[in-house]
């Protein structure tokens, strides 16, 4: 009795002497053909299997699994059948079995399901090649492009990466299989920023990462894939001459949302209102009925804008300019002129500082006269205004 006889009687507990094998039909077996096995023997190196012949035939370890593995035992054990693809036929010492292309096959079959289907399949990436990736699919090579990658460059961080892929052609008999990541990633994109925009709002705060600077502002990533544009308007309260003195990309911001704009896919992002406007903390010196020095800054139709401090104008109304009839602020007053000017009215709300310079001497006169009357007691009053008015 051989070797691999007796540990056939050891695993199986009976021996092929005590039965008689029928006549070889290993010549009626073709190549490529799928046919049935049952596991007799398990070796670290092979597994032996009976296929209803006089003799048992071999499968090495390399072709019981695509997977990795140290030892046939980690595949198949005894008493197991399983399937085998003959790659080589001609007589029972020329035979050649593969479990491993039988599973391929399998794997072919539902790699083609998952393409007919639009699902997506897990994939590794392997190696970087000419223009793309290798991706490992259960044991089927297929390829990315570079630009279906998701990545506009270094290709080298995604190898070693499992991720999901969109199968975008599938060709069985030339073995090629072309795949997506960059698909997938539009799709969630997409569905991201249609729930963000069903639930931005106006008015509201959002944190973010300022991306790229231009020379009109700079864009906020607000996450989900969306971003927001800075004006440079909205920077600051005070004149901004480039986005760049402000901001730097990477930074963390802190936002309003100004506008939001879904059917363009549009946010427009405020980093000034955030801050204190300078008006507000101007004006806090100031109070109305009072009295403050100020400059002629510039003259409209209508009136003329005096500022009282930095960012701080007000306006001087054409009729309280001057006692006299007037048709325009420069039959008085010139820019860059130095004036006293009585606050009338302070609007908050808008910004605004309503002004008077003739009110000044108006309430001069008055608080003279007043004074005149409590001097002179009880004299007579029309001598008295006779000589007031005389002054």
């Amino acid at each position: 009795m051989s070797e691999l006889d007796q540990e056939k009687e050891q695993e199986t507990g009976v021996s092929d002497e005590k039965f008689e094998w029928p006549e070889d039909h290993f010549k009626d077996l073709d190549e490529g053909q799928i046919i049935e096995a049952k596991v007799i023997i398990v070796r670290d190196d092979a597994a032996f299997v009976d296929i209803g012949g006089k003799s048992d035939l071999v499968i090495p370890l390399a072709e019981l699994s695509n997977e990795p593995a140290t030892s046939a035992k980690e595949l198949v054990k005894v008493g197991d059948v399983i399937k085998v693809m003959v790659t080589r036929s001609g007589g029972e010492d020329r035979i050649l079995l593969s479990k491993r292309l039988v599973d391929q096959e399998q794997k072919w079959f539902q790699l083609e399901e998952v393409f007919k289907s639009g699902k997506t399949i897990s994939g590794k990436v392997t190696q970087t090649v000419n223009a793309g990736l290798n991706v490992d699919i259960d044991g089927i090579r297929a390829f990315m492009p570079a630009s279906q990658s998701g990545l506009k460059a270094d290709l080298e961080s995604l190898v070693g990466q499992t991720f999901p892929v969109k199968i975008l052609e599938y060709d069985r008999a030339k073995k090629r299989v072309l795949v997506s990541r960059r698909v997938l990633l539009e799709e969630e994109r997409q569905k991201a920023e249609t729930a963000f925009f069903s639930t931005v709002q106006e008015g509201e705060r959002r944190n973010g990462r300022v991306t790229r600077i231009t020379n009109f502002g700079a864009f906020v990533d607000l996450g989900s894939g969306v971003e927001g544009l800075i004006h440079v308007s909205e920077m600051s309260w005070f004149r901004v001459k480039s986005p760049r003195d402000v901001l730097k990309e990477d930074d963390q911001v802190e936002v309003i949302v100004t506008k939001v704009d879904p059917a363009m896919k549009r946010i427009s992002l405020s980093l000034k209102q955030l801050q204190s406007h300078p008006w507000d903390q101007a004006i806090s010196q100031f109070k109305e009925d009072s009295i403050y020095p100020g400059t002629v800054v510039r003259m409209e139709s209508f009136g003329a804008f005096v500022r009282l401090a930095p960012e701080v104008d007000g306006l001087v109304h054409i009729s309280q300019i001057s006692d006299k009839r007037i048709s325009k602020p420069e039959e008085v007053l010139t820019i860059g002129q130095e004036v006293q000017a009585k606050v009338l009215k302070i609007d908050k709300a808008n910004r605004r500082i309503s002004l008077s310079l003739n009110q000044i001497a108006q309430d001069q006169n008055k608080q003279e006269l007043e004074q005149f009357f409590k001097d002179q007691g009880d004299g007579a009053i029309t001598q008295n205004l006779a000589q007031f008015f005389k002054k």
